[in-house]
């Protein structure tokens, strides 16, 4: 009968639907008023809702939008690399429990890493490690502590520990291998 969505919502409602169908057999303008001013109502009712709805709707990709943006840009700045493609930013960020390891083993435990190369390549690859690296093979080649001790004692997971060691040891063969080449 009616294809305007708007007009066949309207005539859902069993009263205005049994309201126009009177108007059609008998007109007054008294129904007709009657008819306008509850189609009016119908139609405000549905522009609140339509409103709201593309409200809703563009909010919501707003706020998706700002959010994947906030993670790419956290993303971006912790897992880039530094100037010399050697380390990540993250792995430059000193914790606070690592820096009372360095302070203390440095008063207990006099010898540096670096010192204990005779190859002076190898010791200058070492010294530009960060504090972090140089503590972790510091404990684990010089005073043979497990991977697991260190993690436990940084209060850290042993993954963050194998896995800074690692790039720790990349970082040396790779910088000796292309000094060594020059």
């Amino acid at each position: 009968m009616f294809q305007n969505r708007l007009l066949v919502e309207f005539l859902k409602n069993e009263n205005t639907r049994k309201l126009y169908e009177s108007f059609l057999e008998e007109p007054t303008l008294e129904k007709k008023e009657k008819l306008e001013k509850l189609f009016s109502i119908h139609v405000r009712k549905f522009q609140i809702i339509s409103y709201f709805s593309k409200t809703l709707h563009f909010t919501s990709q707003h706020f998706d939008k700002k959010i994947r943006k906030n993670n790419q840009r956290q993303q971006l700045i912790l897992d880039k690399e530094t100037t010399d493609n050697s380390d990540k930013i993250l792995d430059l960020i000193q914790d606070e429990d690592m820096n009372e390891v360095v302070f203390s083993e440095s008063f207990t435990n006099p010898v540096k890493l670096e010192d204990l190369f005779e190859d002076k390549l190898l010791c200058e690859i070492v010294s530009n490690l960060n504090p972090k690296q140089k503590n972790i093979l510091h404990a684990i080649f010089v005073k043979n502590m497990s991977e697991e001790a260190m993690a436990q004692e940084l209060g850290v997971t042993k993954q963050a520990i194998n896995k800074s060691k690692n790039q720790a040891l990349k970082k040396i063969k790779r910088d000796y291998e292309l000094r060594k080449k020059e």
